[in-house]
């Protein structure tokens, strides 16, 4: 060993420095998916010309493999009360004009033909259809504007509930679009002179009740709510915060039986130092989305503005519960100013994809819907170094992703159970690492770590390929050492003698390092048998025996 050299042991392996472990059987909650917004921006997207809107759109839709796409529910869908029955809705008294597409009209939006360009250019399709509503119409507001706060007239509760199953109903018959949840406020802690509604918590809490009784009563229970969605993620103001307003509203049985998934954004965590855990905790085990992340206004397009993506998602998953992340929006057109988009136009016909872009592709593509969060250490590690780790539901991949806001450093890696190969992919501030295919290789079974080397300001995803040939009690057993059967002799040239402990059907697989099949045969009532090695190449395999009972046993063989 070095002089000056840190090094990791465990029971079976030593490795120099800082480890990034990992436990693939402790699996926490499981991931509903990735997408942005289309709340701002479509007109101006739907005023370019065809192809390079289109071109726009694939970088969206089809580059990222997202699953989630959250979109208004205008406020003048509703301009007037249509007929002050909050139970019989006249549907010839709603507008839909923001969501047609009607060049010349100045209040179009486009949005039901952005909506079915998005599922048409989708390579998965979309699970999640999020209408977000930021004001109820005018005339159902306390101050009468659809902007300036405000909030729900006293007993506006059953109108209310009528014009979001409006929306519902009206987005599938007008526009075939089945959207999937609702939500009822946007930022109710947060006042902003655009389309807002500042709800307490207490008011809050009559419209989900309200709103859930209606979707249930009208056949629309599959319809997810979304609440509160505030502005920050928790504060120490009692007024303030997803974590407080569900603390409060949760008070109440039938408000939390009504919220189906708990909502937050997260700009008030421009210094990732919110306190994550208690929000995981107030939403008692309910689904955390979050549904809108930006850092506004950047004028960085660089890994630095993407670190503030990269740890907003590492930390919810890890400290907060969180089982589903969006961003602000999906695209808009540059500005001196600063912009937030994952995709941006000039008007010149220039399309940049800034750093966010490629680092929130780490995300949507490599980790999918049902993914399952596992245990890791990544709060024992410097505090440069960020960690997530994800396996998918049949436990046929495994995605570590590490991000290194410091310097150049190595750190040794665990190599999950059950590993045949690696990929890794990296993006960094260099050009040629955007999202770049670095490393594939193959790994050896017995193998316990690697050392990587982690370039600064660097997010690398490490995705392992899982043989399911031996099961993880299998592993135990075979590192417990419960013995099936003797080898002899070995090392081997031709035969190899297999004799088990005692009379009974067995199954034998020889298997290469990578945990390869090579040979397989099932035996019927056995003591002993002969096995033809004499194909095999010279080196070293497994031998690999399970009984009737399904206990397992492995044995290495040298072939000579």
């Amino acid at each position: 060993m070095q002089d000056g050299v840190t090094y990791f042991l465990d029971e079976v392996s030593v490795s120099p420095g800082k480890r990034i472990q990992f436990d693939q059987e402790e699996k926490y909650q499981t991931v509903d998916g990735f997408g942005a917004g289309i709340k701002r921006r479509t007109e101006q997207l739907y005023s370019l010309n065809d192809s390079f809107r289109q071109q726009i759109e694939e970088y969206c839709f089809q580059d990222l493999e997202v699953n989630m796409i959250r979109f208004f529910v205008y406020h003048d869908l509703e301009p007037e009360n249509d007929n002050d029955d909050p139970y019989t809705l006249d549907e010839s008294q709603l507008d839909w004009t923001r969501y047609d597409s009607e060049p010349g009209n100045w209040r179009t939006r486009y949005v039901g033909e952005a909506l079915q360009n998005a599922f048409d250019l989708s390579l998965n399709g979309f699970d999640h259809i999020i209408g977000n509503c930021n004001s109820a119409p005018p005339w159902l507001k306390t101050n009468g504007q659809h902007n300036g706060g405000g909030t729900l007239i006293s007993g506006g509760e059953a109108e209310f509930s009528e014009f979001l199953t409006a929306f519902i109903n009206g987005m599938q018959t007008r526009y075939g679009i089945n959207v999937t949840a609702i939500s009822p406020t946007n930022e109710p802690d947060y006042e902003v002179p655009y389309e807002s509604m500042n709800t307490t918590p207490s008011e809050l809490s009559s419209i989900l009740t309200n709103l859930d009784a209606r979707l249930s009563n009208m056949g629309l229970n599959e319809i997810k709510i979304v609440s509160p969605e505030c502005f920050r993620v928790e504060s120490q103001n009692q007024n303030t915060s997803a974590t407080n307003y569900i603390n409060a509203m949760f008070q109440n049985e039938a408000v939390e039986n009504a919220v189906d998934i708990v909502g937050t954004h997260t700009y008030a965590d421009a210094n990732h130092n919110a306190n994550w855990s208690l929000l995981k905790s107030a939403a008692n085990s309910k689904p955390v989305w979050v549904t809108e992340s930006a850092s506004l206004h950047s004028t960085d397009q660089s890994m630095t503005d993407a670190a503030n993506y990269i740890k907003w998602i590492l930390r919810g998953f890890n400290e907060g519960g969180m089982t589903a992340y969006m961003m602000h929006l999906f695209y808009e057109q540059a500005d001196d100013d600063g912009y937030s988009g994952l995709v941006a136009w000039t008007p010149i016909g220039e399309i940049i994809l800034p750093k966010r872009y490629y680092a929130f592709k780490h995300f949507s593509n490599l980790v999918k819907k049902d993914y399952s969060v596992i245990k890791n250490n990544s709060q024992a590690l410097q505090n440069n170094i960020y960690v997530g780790a994800f396996i998918a539901p049949d436990e046929s991949k495994l995605v570590l992703q590490v991000f290194n806001q410091g310097y150049n450093t190595e750190l040794s890696i665990d190599i999950p159970k059950r590993a045949t190969s690696m990929t890794r992919i990296l993006t960094d501030n260099g050009i040629q690492n955007e999202f770049n295919i670095a490393e594939e290789t193959s790994l050896n079974y017995y193998d316990r770590y690697f050392t990587a080397y982690l370039p600064e300001m660097s997010l690398t995803s490490f995705v392992f390929d899982l043989d399911g040939t031996l099961s993880n009690d299998e592993i135990i057993m075979s590192e417990n050492h419960i013995s099936l059967f003797e080898l002899f002799p070995n090392p081997s040239d031709f035969n190899i003698n297999l004799k088990f402990e005692e009379t009974g059907n067995y199954n034998i697989i020889v298997m290469d390092l990578n945990a390869k099949k090579i040979i397989e045969i099932s035996l019927d009532q056995v003591f002993e048998h002969s096995l033809d090695v004499s194909s095999l190449n010279i080196g070293v395999y497994f031998v690999k025996v399970s009984n009737q009972n399904n206990m397992v046993s492995i044995k290495k063989l040298i072939k000579k």
